[in-house]
């Protein structure tokens, strides 16, 4: 009787990482011979299958959702209810100056939220990385966002490697990758091959990571992995999943509106059982009631934290830091201290 071999015997190993193959390895699993670098048709196939060597950004949200997010806080929800109440109550002009109140509160956050946007928009455009690659057995200088899986790239002294990759070739190369690590002191770099054993990027001693600055030395590398494949695409990947919390500001403000609009809403009723005490009428009290609760509440509250955020992300901006969300400057406020440890600083 014959024996079946077991399932997982048949399978092929999985393949070793990167930085356990041999460079001739690494440059065939990719298809590419390191002396002449990929063809141009090649890479531009590859490029249109897997799409151009960025980090994937965040669609920007329409202009109408925007908008809308201006009035999640409490206070512009509770102003609306106002004006709302106002106009049921035939009181026009506090109808219209809350409805004006909350609008302003809203042209003024989306103004600094553009105004915060162009400014990274203006940074992107000054920072365009290039690369000196191998392509059809000539050297040339092609935009980062170009790079492929295979690409053979050179480094050197003062370059940003611009994604992932095997080295093939290194000379006295040094790279910083504090970025990743935390280790201050730059890496040394060879092309020597690591046992297969999992291994940090810290200790991944031939291979060289994307926007890591190159301190020393000069070396050739073959491109492995671009955009979100990359060590940073993958701590990018994290950061976008991480869910977002409320500023300290922001926690704040809606605490005081609930407390403000419960004081409001008491009152309203102790005016109210009052008045039925005395005999007074019905709709005589509803407006006065109303009308109270409306008085209690600080409708300009809103507009000064924003214009306050708004000259506080100024004086940042003339510090060159740029704040996309208003309640970040004030967030700063309540930080008095910063703990950090060696590795993912």
């Amino acid at each position: 009787m014959a024996v079946q071999p077991d399932p997982a015997e048949q399978r092929p190993p999985a393949p070793a990482g990167w930085y356990a193959r041999t460079p001739q390895e690494a440059a065939a699993a990719l298809g590419v011979d390191p002396a002449t670098g990929l063809s141009s048709a090649r890479a531009a196939e590859l490029r249109l299958a897997n799409g151009p060597n960025a980090l994937p950004e965040e669609e920007p949200a329409p202009a109408w959702r925007r908008f809308l997010d201006q009035y999640r806080s409490y206070m512009q929800i509770i102003l609306v209810a106002a004006a709302v109440v106002s106009l049921l109550v035939k009181q026009w002009g506090t109808a219209v100056v809350l409805a004006l109140l909350t609008l302003l509160n809203a042209v003024v956050g989306l103004r600094q939220e553009g105004k915060a946007v162009s400014a990274m928009n203006a940074l992107k455009s000054m920072m365009k990385e290039t690369a000196r690659v191998r392509r059809d057995g000539t050297e040339l200088e092609i935009p980062a966002t170009e790079l492929v899986a295979g690409d053979i790239v050179l480094i050197a002294a003062g370059d940003q490697v611009p994604a992932d990759g095997r080295i093939i070739e290194a000379h006295a190369l040094q790279i910083d990758e504090s970025a990743l690590t935390g280790e201050s002191v730059p890496a040394a770099k060879d092309a020597g091959t690591l046992p297969d054993d999992r291994r940090g990027p810290g200790e991944q001693s031939n291979m060289a990571f994307m926007n890591t600055p190159v301190t020393h030395g000069s070396g050739v590398l073959v491109i492995t992995g671009t955009g979100e494949n990359t060590e940073v695409g993958k701590i990018s990947g994290m950061l976008s999943a991480t869910a977002k919390e409320e500023t300290p500001l922001t926690r704040e403000l809606n605490s005081l509106t609930l407390w403000i609009a419960s004081a409001a809403g008491l009152t309203m009723i102790v005016m109210f059982v009052l008045g039925r005490s005395r005999g007074q009428a019905w709709d005589v009290l509803f407006v006065s009631a109303v009308s109270l609760a409306i008085a209690a509440i600080p409708e300009a509250l809103p507009t000064v934290t924003q214009v306050i955020l708004s000259v506080g992300s100024l004086n940042l901006a003339r510090r060159n830091a740029i704040v996309k969300e208003l309640p970040s400057v004030e967030t700063l406020g309540f930080t008095s201290a910063i703990n950090s440890d060696k590795t993912g600083t």
